[in-house]
């Protein structure tokens, strides 16, 4: 039997998007899934904007999590960034995966995850060893077929503007793989208080 504290979770800290915009990207993914490409769709209500991945971590240090949360956004004031074009991430004829874009005029989105990326290391969970992009994801390529398609028809939803997101706070998710697919809840919410 595994004691509480052994438990171990996904988790990951994000930025919530609105119905808007949500609804701007399943369009969107509707006419992408036209190219035929074998592309693991995430379904709308689930796209957020990933600010740190934790990966698998303990239970346990959710409680200590929580408090970093609530410092880095006592920092920060509430602001906005407009989502607009699609692209990929990967070369061309192999795609990895389709994103939508993030326009952070202010550099806030970048500020708060570094001090999260900061905080976070510093309670020894390691995290990757990439550089920060801001994005959307909307799916998942899983295989080279049709991916001509996809690039071409990434060109007809290029540059399209899906909205403005109003931040008003950090959120500590979970990820629950179901049968059915993943599923996602909130541990704890940060409101953005700063000056």
């Amino acid at each position: 039997m595994t004691a509480e504290n052994d438990r171990v979770i996904r988790s990951f800290i994000a930025m919530e998007i609105n119905d808007e915009v949500r609804d701007g990207l399943f369009r969107a993914q509707v006419s992408l899934k036209k190219s035929g490409a074998k592309v693991a769709w995430v379904a709308p209500q689930h796209i957020h904007l990933t600010l740190v991945f934790l990966g698998t971590v303990f239970e346990a240090k959710v409680a200590d999590l929580k408090p970093v949360l609530d410092e880095v956004a006592s920092g920060f004031s509430v602001f906005g960034f407009e989502v607009k074009d699609v692209g990929f991430f990967g070369p061309a004829k192999a795609p990895k995966v389709v994103w939508a874009g993030i326009d952070d005029e202010t550099q806030s989105i970048r500020d708060i995850q570094q001090r999260l990326s900061e905080r976070v290391a510093a309670l020894g969970i390691t995290l990757e060893d990439r550089p920060f992009r801001p994005h959307l994801t909307l799916g998942r390529v899983r295989s080279t077929f049709g991916v001509d398609r996809l690039t071409s028809a990434l060109y007809s939803v290029k540059s399209n503007d899906f909205g403005r997101v109003d931040v008003k706070r950090l959120l500590l998710m979970q990820s629950h793989m179901e049968p059915q697919g993943v599923r996602y809840s909130i541990l704890h919410e940060a409101s953005l208080k700063g000056a």
